[in-house]
């Protein structure tokens, strides 16, 4: 539900609440699946020798990466005159 304040349109609190909800819950499992796709190709380029490292070490880093740089578009995206104002 819009409403017009000003002259400008804004969500009304009931919608902006179950958008900022789902948004993030859609951003976070975003993050979470491409992280885990991240970790899975490096578990498989180090399983068949193409990377030589630890194993925990390499799907940690290959997972937190990704996930930390969804949720950093995320946060860009989700109020983007705050992000550069």
């Amino acid at each position: 539900m819009l409403k017009l304040i000003n002259g400008k349109e804004i969500m009304a609190n009931t919608k902006s609440t179950k958008n900022w909800k789902s948004y993030w819950g859609f951003m976070l499992s975003k993050a979470f699946r491409t992280g885990l796709q991240s970790a899975i190709s490096l578990y498989l380029a180090n399983s068949t020798g193409i990377i030589t490292a630890d194993m925990f070490e390499l799907l940690g880093v290959a997972f937190l990466s990704s996930f930390i740089t969804v949720i950093q578009h995320a946060l860009e995206q989700y109020k983007p005159k705050q992000t550069w104002s």
